[in-house]
C-alpha cells in the first residue's frame, strides 16, 4: 500500500473517477471534466494535505483538501475543506481513511487554518455529507467533527411551457457582452465572495453573460439569477450530477437580490424567468442545488431531492 501526494507524480484521473463511480456513481455519477474542473485545476487545492493511495496498480482511496492562500475577493481566510475523502469498500476498517484524514488535517495546521469544513469548499461537489452515505456521519463525530446545519438540493420536471411572470416595475433578459463590467461592478458591491468570485471566473473562462439572468430597475442592475448548463465554460453545481438523467438538464441558481429592492417579489420573478429561459433552451429537468429556501421553491413546484449534513472542526481540537 503506497500512500502518493497530490502532486508527486500525474495523476491517474481515470482510475480516479473509476473508485468514484464505483462506490458513489450510482447517487453522483462523475466525468472527468468535472473531476478535472474541481480537483485537478481549482487554484485553492492543498497538495500538502491531498493524497491517494495505490494498491499495486489500483487506487483504493483518496482525500482533496483545500485551502485559501489569500483573502482575495473577500475569500474566507483561516478555513480549510475537506472536499471528498473516500476509500473503497472491500478495503475500508484498516485505518486508511483514518490515515487520510491525519495527513489532510496536519497539512491544513502548517498553513494556519483554525476550521476545517467538510465539503462547501470553491468548487465543491457537495455542500455537505450526502445523507445517502451510510455510516460517515458518525466517522467524522468520531474525529471530532461537529454537525452545524442541513441543506437540501431540489428537483422537477420541468414545465411544457413558459409561465407569466406578475411584475412590470423590473426588467429581465440574458446578461449582455457590453453588461459584463456593470454585472461585475454589482457583484462586488452586493455579493461579494464567493458569487462574486464565480462569477468573474466564469467570464475569465470565456463566458459570453447568456447564463446569467439580470434584473433591472431602469438602467439599474439590481438581481440576478444563473441558469447553469454543459455549454457554459464552467459546470455549475446544479448540473453535476446529470448523468442521473437521459434528457437535458437545466440548474437555477445561485439567485441574488440587491438588499434595497428584496420583499418586492423580485426574486419570484427572476427565478419564473430563469425557469422560463430554461424551457426555451429545450431543459426537460430543473434542478436547484444547495438551498435551505424550502417554501420558497417548492412554490415553484420544486420537491427535495438531495439532503446533505453540514460539519464542521475547530482546529484547536485537533
Amino acid at each position: 500500500m503506497n500512500f502518493v501526494r497530490w502532486d508527486e507524480t500525474v495523476l491517474p484521473l481515470e482510475e480516479l473517477c473509476g473508485l468514484w463511480n464505483e462506490e458513489i456513481g450510482g447517487d453522483f455519477p462523475i466525468t472527468e471534466r468535472l473531476f478535472r474542473q474541481n480537483s485537478l485545476n481549482c487554484p485553492f487545492v492543498l497538495s500538502e494535505g491531498s493524497w491517494y493511495v495505490m494498491e499495486g496498480n489500483n487506487v483504493i482511496g483518496f482525500i482533496i483538501t483545500k485551502f485559501t492562500k489569500d483573502n482575495e475577493d473577500h475569500l474566507p481566510s483561516n478555513i480549510g475543506w475537506i472536499q471528498a475523502l473516500l476509500v473503497k469498500d472491500d478495503s475500508r476498517n484498516n485505518g486508511i481513511g483514518n490515515q487520510l484524514l491525519i495527513k489532510a488535517e496536519q497539512a491544513l495546521a502548517s498553513v494556519g487554518v483554525t476550521k476545517i469544513i467538510l465539503g462547501r469548499d470553491f468548487h465543491h461537489y457537495f455542500p455537505g455529507i450526502p445523507s445517502t452515505v451510510s455510516n460517515i456521519h458518525l466517522w467524522f463525530e468520531n474525529r471530532g467533527y461537529v454537525e452545524v446545519n442541513k441543506v437540501k438540493d431540489f428537483y422537477r420536471v420541468a414545465p411544457d411551457h413558459a409561465e407569466e411572470i406578475d411584475t412590470t416595475e423590473i426588467t429581465m433578459s440574458e446578461l449582455e457582452p457590453s453588461e459584463k463590467m456593470q454585472f461585475l461592478s454589482f457583484m462586488e458591491e452586493s455579493f461579494p465572495g464567493r458569487w462574486e468570485y464565480e462569477a468573474r471566473e466564469y467570464f475569465k473562462k470565456g463566458g459570453d453573460g447568456s447564463h446569467f439572468i439580470v434584473a433591472k430597475y431602469g438602467e439599474e442592475i439590481i438581481g440576478f439569477v444563473r441558469v447553469n448548463g454543459l455549454d457554459s465554460p464552467v459546470i455549475g453545481p446544479n448540473i453535476y450530477w446529470h448523468y442521473l438523467f437521459e434528457e437535458k438538464v437545466g440548474g437555477i441558481g445561485p439567485l441574488g437580490i440587491k438588499k434595497s429592492h428584496r420583499k418586492k417579489g423580485y426574486g419570484k420573478a427572476i427565478v419564473q424567468k430563469a425557469i422560463n429561459i430554461a424551457v426555451e433552451r429545450g431543459c426537460r429537468h430543473l434542478i436547484i442545488d444547495w438551498t435551505e429556501l424550502d417554501e420558497f421553491y417548492q412554490s415553484f413546484g420544486f420537491k427535495a431531492w438531495k439532503e446533505y449534513e453540514q460539519y464542521e472542526k475547530s482546529m484547536r481540537k485537533i
